[in-house]
């Protein structure tokens, strides 16, 4: 049995996934209250210290980061530099302290969104985000090819979380539980890398 770890696995996005796994994998949960174990997606030290106390590896999978949705003009370029932080820097981070300590041709699956691809009114923040680790992502899977395989997987809005973003993704059809668990069980599965899995688009 394969084990997987889900970063970010209390999160709305993270139940989804981990409940979509832990039939058929060793899912491990992480995330800054653990349960199981208790990252900081910014310390890199801590993070790898942790991650070699799990040993060898077969996933990781990233379910963190958001950005503040916020017009141009309201935005300031330290709200862009902490969505960029929260959003993109924290996964890469992840992703650089789960090299070492993956299985022969392992599976790292980072998480962007939608915006990465379609506009939304007051998403610049998290169109820069998404869209740098999407294209990071292509370029490391050609840096790592036939080492590891890493993907991105960019849902639009889940199913979970319409009510709490309101009418900011209005005309977008929401991404199913369904879709979510498919697409991360996919880039832990099959033979693909320098994916962008993108799951919906705006209607």
């Amino acid at each position: 049995m394969k084990k997987i770890i889900v970063v970010g696995a209390t999160g709305k996005l993270g139940r989804v996934v981990v409940e979509g796994l832990q039939k058929d994998y060793e899912v491990i949960r992480a995330g800054r209250s653990g349960p199981d174990l208790k990252i900081d997606a910014f310390d890199f030290e801590s993070v790898s210290d942790i991650l070699a106390s799990v040993g060898p590896f077969d996933g990781l999978v990233s379910c963190i980061g958001g950005t503040p949705f916020k017009t141009f003009e309201e935005l300031t370029m330290d709200d862009f530099a902490a969505g960029l932080s929260t959003k993109c820097f924290s996964q890469l981070n992840l992703a650089k302290a789960a090299i070492p300590f993956l299985s022969e041709n392992g599976s790292i699956t980072l998480t962007s969104g939608i915006i990465g691809d379609e506009p939304i009114i007051a998403g610049s923040c998290a169109a820069a985000a998404n869209g740098a680790l999407n294209m990071c992502v292509s370029t490391l899977a050609a840096e790592y090819a036939g080492k590891l395989r890493i993907n991105v997987v960019s849902p639009s809005i889940i199913e979970n979380s319409v009510d709490h973003y309101g009418m900011l993704f209005d005309g977008f059809e929401p991404t199913s539980n369904e879709s979510i668990i498919h697409a991360y069980r996919r880039t832990i599965s099959a033979p693909i890398t320098g994916r962008v899995m993108s799951l919906t688009r705006a209607l």
